[in-house]
């Protein structure tokens, strides 16, 4: 074991050993590798990593298939426009030959619906060439968008190429620029929120188009239905004449035509996604360069700055060394003898200007100027071409701009033209919220440009300047060169530098005024835009009060008396047409090419009943079975006792029905058979499949056979047969009605028979619906909660919008039977929304009832109080404030939310000027009083000090006030239960520093009140001074009580809890100390309440202070003769064994006096409070009567002796004189 245990030790330490020296080399060889790739990479500040190679080379790498992709796709969309050029011209071609053919048929029959054809192709055609040159402009755009992205990758190419270049470029820029580049820094950071905003701009571009292109894809099919029935009825109009063969080419051309255009139209969505994406690629990148090219010119900035400074320092350090040499020179020149000749001087000078010339022509200063000023030339020509770059861009931009704004007016201009549903409007509000978005962040992006070019302009401005300066420099400077062809090469230089600059200047100017004609046309298109919003509006309300004129007259029951008439030959009609379907069903399954698919679909179909019939036999033995075993179980849950037996119950009952409903839709699907009859029947079964399914819900509900075991638990033991009555006839009202309207919609009869129908069927319901609302009381018992605060709440609310809701039912019957669908509709949806906010209120309020009611259990369980105690009343009293609050509040807030819901939608409604003039009236006085209202609430009652307030103000104030004074009361109770019981403080002084701050925040709230109010304090003083001499007379008593509170809560001669005796003898305990009185309790459990004035003024003795320990005393007499040290032994014992007596200061007894009849004792003891030492005292008591009688000490009591002497008479007297007898008497009287 114990080798085992050191070769596991051994492998263990070599393991860390390896492991350990692996790490160790990795981390050098990756320092290794750092420091020779040191060279090929540079660090930006703002750049997190380090700017490699390798970033460059995958940059070219990107660039490369940029180029590749956007040259496939440009050779792509050149040949596409080639070919959409010569569509359109074989389509101009074709439609000149169809208007001519249509020139050569007469107006009249049977030509009519033939011309109707030529008239649908030629309108299509035209659709398709106009879809085709929507085409060539996207693909055009596509073509620019694809370039403008090479050029920007090509851009960020050299942006990197330029930063891996940084310290060469550094090394060759004058370290005089530095102040410029700081400028070109600071502008770079500009054209970032420039590029941010064009962010935004393009990914709402990328949304739009997708939204378009979803929009149309849903379109198309509909389009396609509608053209296909109206091809259809006209084919059935020419069926049988001799253009029969001329109208069936004509609608198959239709129909290719349409198709060509509905793909045209998803091309062209296709590709304005596909610009989107790609502008959005461009933005992101173009966003990526403005940040980069940002931070390599702050780089570069920065170690121009790092180079001036380094320069000037080398200067200083040549000029001292160069000082310093001339001083060693001097003092080697006086050690000369002057001994010299002064040929030997001259030759020493010849020979130094020799040397000076020599190295002059070695080093070509004035070549190396020349370079740097014409690689500047060759920078400026480069910025130029730019800028040239940029302006055009600008400029088709601007035509962009121009071109949709003109689109956008002629859509607007069609939309407005034509009348729009209510759908119609919204959709376009969509459409303009999302444009007006797009041009918002168009706008912002414009003038973030515009700013930045300004800066531009001034560094351009400042170059120039700059420039014209150096050029006389610059002529002096090369005025002293030797080779004047270098010189003027030099000064050539110079101008054309000046000359790139003013040509970069003019060409900032110019695209700056581009910039603004941009800003125009976005601003111009934003105020279109928002008359467009204002236009829709308008269209919105009045469309709610457009009205459907109906047609039924009499001539409608004329109608259908007649069509009942002749109910036996329409049978016969109808059995006749399904001979004829069946004919045709027969002849289209004779074909070849349609044999196997029809025979194929059978056996789907035989496959889909076979399913259907196993899966419904499977599904009724499962719901049995399990129907079976919850009633053995022995669980009563809500869920598993009612809620899914009943669910089971449904389910078994309607999924024959369910299932036949399904089969019948696929097979709809299965045989497009567009037949009448099968479409009635699909949509019969499924009614049939939905009132059995909510008639089994019904009878779960409110059966009176299911007894106890209704699903709802409130009408447990309540037989609701009249709501089940009710809501049984409603639904059998409504399959039988619903299905009989149905089927006169999908075989196109009357219109105005129709409409007749759903009237009566609007009026049967209407009535049945106010035979159900008589049953006011079980609706009551439907509610939920109805023992809880909130549920009663609830219920009266209810009961009191309950004849209002009666009232709508019947009035949207009755709008809607008038003919406005759109206005039943909106208040429809405005119920519903005003529900949904009621529903939202109640759960909140139940969730935060919930919390309240945790947060009283664990109140109630940490002050451990006991139940059916005055405690727990007084708790429950206290607390309950705060549920009946939250049920108010959330009452308030959910009638605030559903009266702005319903104002909206009546600000919407009348505001319009297609509602009714008596509409309009009563609103109009509505707004009147309101208005009054406010105007009377924003009156400005004007001060001395130029402030003013008004009564809205005072509400609020009021308010403010009424809120901190229920803070103060929270910050109190708060203070008292976790900070000072936390602290230990003692009762009295809790209760002292929870007044001060509650008077402290209550003072604070009455300076915030009137300061809100606009009330300065200064105007105050007047009405202050009138204040206190009322208070002098009126409420003396008052503001003594007040005063005197102030000093009992400061100077604390008493406090809360304190056991005090006033000068009247009243003993009691202090329970309170507010401003104006202080509240006792005495031993009998009376409460009793004394102004502050009269603890102030009076005499009060505290039993309670300096702290609560008192001292007590037990006075008992014994008989003359009794053992005083046995008395006092067991006066000492006792008090020992009394638990309310203090240990310390330990008990003592004092023979106290020689009494009357006794010697007297006292024992006197230490108690932690007054009520422990009554306790004490009266329990000590009865224990010396038993301890004396134990050890035969006799308790002495008061004796009198009586001696009775006999009465001498006066003398003359007839009284019988007697014996003088002595008689000695005790009288014992018992100790009282």
């Amino acid at each position: 074991m114990k080798t085992l245990k050191k070769y596991t030790i051994k492998v263990v330490v070599c393991v860390a050993m390896c492991l350990l020296w692996t790490s160790l080399y990795t981390q050098a060889q990756d320092q290794t590798v750092a420091v020779e790739k040191k060279a090929d990479e540079i660090k930006l500040t703002g750049q997190r990593t380090a700017i490699k190679n390798e970033d460059l080379e995958k940059a070219k790498n990107r660039l490369e298939e940029i180029k590749v992709s956007a040259e496939k796709t440009i050779t792509e969309n050149e040949t596409a426009i080639l070919k959409l050029q010569s569509d359109r011209e074989s389509t101009s071609s074709y439609l000149k030959k169809l208007t001519e053919e249509k020139n050569t048929y007469p107006a009249e029959e049977p030509h009519v619906k033939y011309l109707e054809l030529l008239d649908k192709e030629i309108g299509i055609l035209k659709e398709k060439i106009d879809a085709g040159n929507e085409q060539l402009e996207e693909c055009e755009d596509l073509i620019a968008a694809l370039q403008h992205q090479v050029r920007i990758y090509a851009n960020y190419v050299s942006l990197l190429s330029s930063a891996l270049k940084l310290n060469e470029t550094i090394a060759a820029t004058p370290a005089d620029q530095a102040a410029l580049v700081r400028q070109e820094a600071e502008i770079a950071k500009g054209y970032i929120k420039a590029a941010q905003a064009s962010m935004k701009e393009k990914e709402s571009l990328i949304a739009i188009a997708t939204k378009e292109l979803e929009d149309y894809r849903l379109k198309a099919p509909v389009i396609m239905q509608g053209l296909v029935k109206v091809l259809e009825s006209l084919k059935a109009d020419t069926a049988g004449s001799t253009l029969e063969s001329l109208v069936q080419e004509k609608i198959n051309n239709v129909l290719f035509w349409q198709k060509e255009v509905s793909n045209l139209w998803i091309s062209i969505f296709k590709k304005r996604l596909t610009i989107a994406k790609i502008q959005y690629d461009e933005a992101i990148q173009a966003l990526k360069s403005a940040e980069f090219n940002a931070e390599l010119l702050a780089e570069k900035a920065g170690l121009l700055e790092e180079k001036q400074k380094t320069e000037e320092l080398k200067r200083k350090q040549e000029e001292l060394a160069y000082a310093k040499k001339v001083e060693e020179v001097t003092k080697k020149a006086a050690e000369v003898t002057r001994a010299e000749t002064e040929k030997t001087i001259q030759e020493a000078a010849k020979k130094g200007e020799e040397i000076v010339q020599e190295q002059m022509i070695t080093t070509s200063p004035e070549k190396k100027r020349v370079l740097e000023l014409e690689a500047e030339v060759y920078k400026q020509n480069g910025m130029v071409a730019k800028m040239k770059d940029a302006l055009i861009t600008e400029g088709a931009q601007r035509y962009k701009g121009r071109t949709e704004l003109k689109k956008l007016q002629a859509d607007i201009g069609v939309f407005l033209s034509k009348g729009a549903t209510a759908k119609d409007i919204e959709e376009m509000e969509k459409k303009v919220a999302a444009e007006e978005k797009r041009y918002s962040e168009a706008v912002n992006s414009v003038k973030s440009l515009i700013v930045s070019l300004d800066q531009v302009k001034k560094l351009l401005s400042d170059k120039l300047a700059l420039s014209s300066e150096e050029m006389s420099n610059i002529k002096k400077e090369v005025s002293s060169f030797a080779d004047k062809e270098l010189a003027q090469q030099a000064i050539n230089h110079v101008e054309q530098r000046i000359k790139a600059q003013e040509e970069q200047f003019s060409l900032v100017l110019e695209r700056v005024n581009i910039l603004y004609e941009r800003l125009e046309i976005r601003e111009y298109g934003m105020s279109v835009l928002s008359n467009v919003k204002e236009k829709l509006q308008q269209m919105k309300a009045a469309n709610i009060w457009k009205r459907d004129e109906v047609q039924i007259t009499t001539q409608t029951f004329d109608v259908i008396y007649l069509d009942v008439i002749n109910l036996p030959s329409g049978i016969h009609a109808l059995l006749e047409t399904a001979k004829s379907h069946m004919k045709n069903a027969a002849a289209y399954i004779t074909l070849e090419k349609n044999t196997v698919r029809f025979w194929l679909r059978c056996l789907g179909l035989a496959s889909l009943i076979a399913l259907f019939y196993f899966s419904n036999r499977y599904i009724r033995r499962w719901s049995t079975d399990t129907l079976q075993q919850l009633h053995e179980s022995i669980t009563f849950t809500y869920f598993k006792s009612r809620l899914l037996p009943s669910l089971l119950v449904i389910l078994d009952k309607s999924i024959t029905v369910l299932w036949v409903a399904v089969l019948c839709i696929l097979i709809r699907a299965l045989f497009p058979v567009k037949i009448p009859s099968t479409t009635s029947a699909m949509y019969i079964l499924l009614y049939i499949s939905l009132y059995t399914a909510l008639k089994g819900f019904l009878v779960e509900s409110f059966g009176p056979e299911k007894g106890h075991r209704k699903l709802v638990v409130s009408l447990a033991y309540i037989s609701p047969k009249h709501i089940y009555k009710s809501l049984s006839i409603i639904l059998l009202f409504s399959l039988i009605s619903l299905s009989f309207i149905t089927v006169l919609t999908v075989f196109q009869y009357k219109r105005d028979v129709i409409d007749l129908f759903w009237f009566i069927y609007r009026i049967g319901m209407l009535l049945l619906l106010l035979w159900l609302a008589t049953q006011k009381s079980l609706f009551f018992k439907l509610l939920p909660g109805k023992n809880s605060q909130l549920g009663r709440l609830i219920q009266r609310i209810i009961g009191i919008i309950y004849p209002v809701f009666v009232v709508f039912v019947v009035s949207l019957f009755a709008i809607r039977s008038l003919g406005y669908p759109i206005l039943t509709y909106v208040l429809l949806k405005t119920c519903i929304k005003s529900i949904v906010a009621a529903i939202i209120a109640l759960w909140i309020a139940k969730f935060l009832l919930y919390r309240i009611s945790r947060m009283r259990e664990r109140l109630f369980a940490a002050r451990k109080i006991e139940k059916n105690t005055p405690e727990e009343k007084k708790f429950n009293a206290a607390t309950a404030a705060y549920g009946i609050s939250l049920n108010y509040v959330a009452s308030i807030v959910c009638a605030i939310v559903i009266v702005r819901i319903w104002m909206g939608t009546f600000r919407d409604a009348v505001d319009s000027p297609a509602a009714p003039y008596l509409i309009q009236k009563i609103f109009a006085q509505v707004g009147i009083i309101f208005r009054s209202i406010g105007n009377g609430l924003l009156y400005r009652f004007v001060m001395q000090e130029g402030r003013y307030t008004t009564p809205l103000r005072i509400i609020f104030a009021i308010l403010v006030l009424v809120a901190f004074f229920f803070l103060a009361r929270y910050i109190k109770k708060l203070m008292e239960e976790r900070v000072f019981s936390r602290l230990g403080m003692e009762r009295g002084l809790k209760h002292s520093f929870s007044n001060l701050i509650r008077y402290f925040i209550v003072a604070i709230a009455v300076l915030i009140g009137f300061n809100l109010a606009g009330i300065p304090l200064r105007s105050l003083a007047f009405f202050a001074g009138a204040f206190g001499i009322g208070i002098g007379f009126g409420m003396q008593n008052i503001i003594s009580n007040f005063v005197s509170g102030i000093i009992l809560l400061l100077e604390r001669p008493m406090r809360v809890g304190d056991v005090v005796i006033l000068d009247d003898g009243t003993l009691g305990t202090i329970e309170k100390i507010s401003t104006r009185s202080t509240t006792m309790i005495t031993p009998d459990n009376f409460v009793l309440t004394i102004p502050n004035s009269k603890f102030v003024e009076g005499r009060v003795t505290n039993w309670s202070l300096p702290d609560s320990v008192m001292r007590g005393s037990v006075q008992v007499g014994v008989a003359y003769g009794s053992d005083v040290a046995l008395v006092k032994k067991c006066l000492l014992e006792i008090a020992a064994q009394n638990q309310n007596v203090k240990k310390f200061p330990e008990p003592y007894v004092r023979f106290d006096d020689f009494g009357d009849s006794s010697l007297v004792f006292k024992l006197f003891y230490w108690a932690d409070d007054p009520g422990k030492r009554w306790f004490a005292m009266s329990e000590m008591r009865f224990s010396i009567d038993e301890v004396f009688r134990k050890n035969k000490i006799e308790i002495a009591f008061p004796q009198r002796n009586i001696h009775i002497r006999s009465y001498v008479p006066f003398p003359g007297s007839n009284t019988v004189h007697e014996n003088n007898k002595r008689e000695e008497t005790q009288e014992k009287p018992q100790n009282t």
